[in-house]
């Protein structure tokens, strides 16, 4: 199915959803393909994440994959939606929202957002509400200093003796030409996260958000209006102390990479962020396992597990890595769960099958599953899974998590539920 051609300043995508043909007179395609390669690095895809096929007769098809967000190419914004949400429903942007300032954003305060009002929700909303919580946290003990080394002349040495200007000190001799390091506030740092400021202040919908971002930007007005140059910008580093300003610093640089206000004309304007629609989902059911767990005292862990010795010829341990593994409080496992960032059929693939019974195999759990995210309301499937070599059977679920539900208010808490009461067994 295609949608109907329209001349539009916005196109909405589903993420591997039915292409749209446009006008390729009303896109900017150079622009288009620019940032198709810079998310394509920036994500590690394979391909790009904004397919374009042209059609012929002035006409191009356009299709994403493996993506979710808002790209801006050009005048047109370009939105997708997750293909686990339904595009036609505005309602998947707060859903994102919400998923996002957990696995990205960290623990949002109702007390400065309006995230739950769907007019306050755009992904610049999001980068702020990053932006605000990690100055919180980082800026607490202040920001870093750094030395600025200038060329000035006294009466008194200071720093080391400049000898590029020796013929200044023979014209004045009574004035002594130095090189001399300041300890300054205006850190490439500090003006990184003033221009961010800046930029997010003209961009956010919600009021009491840029309100808090144009005070950030009033605090920093001291250490210059312009940004550091990207490749300086890169290479900031932080110490210890000021590892909260870490997501600050990670938001400053997107705007930065992607150039995103015009200072010779003052308009302002995102490029557009994308995120791994794969990689997000993995981390927040990850989120979801982990406060599951916690009501039963038990905790949650991934990594690499080996096994399989090798008896014979030159090969190594085999390898398994389920998303989750849960641990009871003596470390022993007793549930694991994969993440599928798939569509749910009446059955699950083969391959994640075998993935997964293989952990349970393995670390003695006889409890496993498959998350899926569907967008309404689905009971689980489960399979009893016996081995012809003797031992206990496991209980292979297919587990369906409904994030549509994060459309209310208790929704996460409902989620948690859902990963609870498959741990209980009911």
């Amino acid at each position: 199915m295609v949608d109907a051609l329209t001349a539009s300043p916005r196109i909405e995508l589903q993420e591997y959803g039915a292409p749209v043909v446009r006008h390729a007179a009303d896109l900017d395609l150079h622009s288009l393909a620019e940032a198709n390669k810079r998310w394509r690095r920036a994500l590690g895809l394979a391909g790009d994440p904004i397919r374009v096929e042209d059609l012929g007769d002035g006409l191009v098809k356009l299709r994403a994959e493996a993506v979710t967000g808002v790209v801006r190419v050009g005048e047109t914004d370009i939105e997708i939606a997750p293909k686990f949400l339904s595009a036609t429903d505005g309602n998947w942007q707060t859903v994102l929202w919400r998923i996002l300032t957990v696995v990205e954003g960290g623990h949002v305060d109702e007390n400065i957002t309006t995230a739950h009002e769907l007019a306050s929700l755009s992904m610049p909303d999001l980068l702020a509400e990053m932006f605000l919580a990690s100055y919180a946290k980082g800026a607490a003990r202040g920001l870093p200093r750094g030395y600025l080394t200038e060329q000035s002349s006294g009466t008194t040495l200071r720093g080391s003796l400049d000898a590029s200007r020796l013929g200044e000190w023979v014209a004045r001799p009574w004035e002594l030409p130095f090189v001399a390091d300041n300890l300054t506030d205006g850190t490439p740092l500090a003006r990184l996260l003033r221009w961010a400021a800046e930029c997010l202040a003209a961009t956010v919908k919600a009021p009491g958000r840029a309100r808090a971002v144009r005070e950030i930007a009033s605090g920093l007005v001291h250490v210059g209006r312009q940004p550091p140059h990207l490749f300086d910008a890169q290479r900031i580093s932080l110490g210890i102390q000021h590892q909260g300003l870490e997501a600050a610093r990670v938001v400053g640089l997107l705007l930065l990479e992607g150039a995103g206000v015009h200072h010779a004309s003052g308009d302002h304007a995102l490029s557009g962020f994308l995120w791994n629609s794969d990689v997000i989902y993995e981390n927040y059911i990850f989120w979801l396992c982990r406060r599951a767990a916690s009501r039963r005292e038990e905790r949650v862990s991934k990594g690499a597990i080996k096994f399989g010795d090798v008896i014979a010829g030159e090969g190594s341990q085999l390898e398994t890595t389920p998303d989750v593994v849960f641990r009871d409080t003596q470390g022993n496992a007793v549930a694991v769960t994969d993440s599928k960032y798939k569509r749910l059929g009446t059955r699950p693939k083969a391959a994640d099958t075998y993935q997964v019974l293989t952990a349970g195999h393995v670390l003695g759990c006889q409890r496993v599953s498959l998350t899926y995210p569907v967008a309404t309301n689905r009971e689980p499937t489960v399979w009893r899974v016996s081995s012809a070599l003797g031992g206990h059977d496991i209980e292979l679920t297919a587990l369906p998590l409904n994030l549509m539900s994060l459309n209310r208010p208790e929704g996460p808490q409902e989620l948690i539920d859902t990963i609870a009461d498959w741990l209980d067994g009911e």
